[in-house]
């Protein structure tokens, strides 16, 4: 085997396909002998064709002499799959005079590497991946009908551009949930780098609702918009950087974020420009660019033309994210996969579970008008209508249960009684469900997991094995300096819940393990 000669095969993007580059690694020189020799010990099921191969020892130039270019080049394709491969390995180790260990051997992946790995410090390695990318989007779209699923590949260089996922099923049930969607992205940790990008929802019971993700080669505004544009077709600035440098303080940052929060969260337009002109007053010039251009509509409560039901984060973007990180690290085809049987068990184990609900109410909004009820009950309610109230809290309100409104506002602005309303439903004599949106219902719950997310068995794959007319490469990528994150990074000011260290037993976010208090 001539020096720096090295070969790694790997494809996860394509049936039949495989991959060589070249890396660094030392001669090894053995004859035909040896190999022939330590055939069974070193090639295992390959031991008889080994030994077909090795018997002849002329000198002479034989007929095996074209094994040495069996394997050639990046792309090369064997169309017999994983059989053509184990056999071209094997004559091209012969021919080039060295043996080899497999490392994995079966019908979805080939590894292996030099024997000689720590006697001569080789470092030849050689990996051949049977993926199927093509067969199996048939096959989901194939096995779950009326799925939107599509596959965009460059079709000059024939490389895998983006891929966008929504099972049926899951399209059926958003139409039970709340209208609002936590839109994110985050990296994939495999070879071949990419962008998961997801729109996630929220069931009745404040659970995580997958509606869709996507792959993509890269994070840009073009991937964004057909993301989006894709998301539509199914569901018909940070302040604190501005305060970075120039002098300003932790706390004055702190401070700033802080009372912009105030202003998002204000329930009416007169308690939000109270906020905001504190907001104003203390951020100076900084600020009024900051808010120049930024609709108050996009971020404000009191302005917000819709419902947003309580939710003014992206923690269930996060908690989505989190939710598949073990996914994250596969290749293509076996994420896209390993999804869907998340999916599939979520939608099982949640309609099951809900199969037991006697209420009207999902359970966790239950606890919730049970605490509301609790916290009300030394309140004054006086009836000015059938259907009108002034609760005696600290500020009295006025609460109108026919229009489903209430002067603190959280009412209109949730979707979900306010306790000010669960105090006035109480006092009328009615049952509180039926104030409840639907979203909150259990029956509604109930209809976001009725269908089914179905298998897509691999006994199948033949039927699809000759559909798509070329392979799929992957997309170019370019691996970053440093060593890869493994924990997001926290944005500066978000709550971290408080714990006490068992070594130095101060209060904050570090436990015995990773504390590094002096102690006296």
């Amino acid at each position: 085997m001539r020096k720096n000669l090295g070969i790694s095969l790997i494809s996860a993007f394509e049936l039949k396909f495989v991959d060589i580059s070249v890396s660094d690694s030392k001669t090894v020189s053995l004859d035909c002998k040896t190999v022939s020799h330590d055939c069974d010990t070193v090639f295992g099921n390959e031991g008889s064709a080994i030994t077909t191969y090795c018997s002849s020892t002329n000198s002479r130039a034989l007929l095996s002499s074209s094994w040495s270019s069996v394997i050639t080049h990046v792309g090369q394709r064997f169309e017999r799959g994983v059989a053509e491969f184990r056999d071209a390995l094997c004559k091209f180790s012969i021919e080039r005079g060295f043996k080899f260990d497999y490392m994995r051997n079966n019908n979805g992946r080939v590894e292996a590497q030099c024997s000689n790995r720590y006697s001569d410090d080789c470092r030849w390695y050689i990996c051949a991946t049977v993926s199927k990318l093509h067969w199996y989007i048939e096959a989901a779209r194939s096995f779950n009908h009326r799925s939107h699923i599509d596959l965009e590949v460059d079709q000059v260089s024939k490389r895998f551009q983006r891929l966008f996922v929504s099972y049926h099923a899951c399209i059926h049930g958003f139409n039970h949930c709340r209208p609002v969607l936590f839109i994110d992205g985050t990296f994939l940790k495999g070879r071949f780098k990419g962008i998961l990008l997801s729109a996630t929802a929220k069931n009745g019971n404040q659970g995580l609702y997958p509606l869709a993700y996507a792959v993509v080669d890269s994070e840009n505004y073009d991937n964004w918009l057909w993301f989006l544009e894709q998301l539509r077709s199914i569901v018909q600035r940070n302040l604190r950087d501005k305060f970075s440098g120039g002098g300003f303080s932790n706390s004055y940052r702190e401070r700033m974020v802080w009372l912009f929060r105030e202003s998002a969260h204000a329930p009416t337009i007169a308690l939000f420009n109270q906020k905001l002109e504190v907001l104003k007053r203390e951020g100076g010039a900084i600020v009024q660019r900051f808010l120049d251009g930024l609709p108050f509509e996009n971020w404000s409560n009191a302005h917000s033309v819709g419902c947003r039901y309580g939710e003014m984060s992206s923690n269930a973007a996060e908690s989505f994210n989190a939710w598949i990180v073990d996914c994250r690290s596969l290749p293509i085809t076996r994420m896209v996969d390993n999804m869907r049987i998340k999916l599939m068990n979520m939608f099982v184990t949640r309609r099951t579970d809900s199969g037991e609900w006697t209420g009207v109410v999902c359970p966790k909004m239950i606890e919730k008008l049970q605490g509301y009820t609790d916290e009300s009950r030394s309140w004054n309610i006086k009836r000015s209508s059938d259907t009108i109230f002034e609760v005696f809290s600290d500020p009295s309100v006025c609460v109108d249960i026919c229009k489903s409104t209430c002067s603190c506002f959280p009412w209109q602005l949730n979707g979900f009684p306010c306790v000010h309303a669960v105090a006035a439903i109480n006092r009328s004599g009615r049952r509180i469900d039926e104030f409840v949106d639907y979203y909150f219902h259990v029956a509604a719950f109930r209809k976001s997991y009725e269908e089914v997310i179905h298998p897509i068995p691999t006994s199948m794959r033949l039927e699809y094995e000759n559909s798509a007319n070329f392979d799929i490469l992957p997309p170019p990528t370019k691996r970053q300096p440093g060593r890869p994150k493994k924990r997001r990074i926290r944005s500066r000011g978000e709550q971290v819940r408080m714990i006490r260290c068992g070594r130095c037993g101060k209060l904050g976010n570090h436990n015995k393990k990773t504390c590094k208090e002096s102690l006296v």
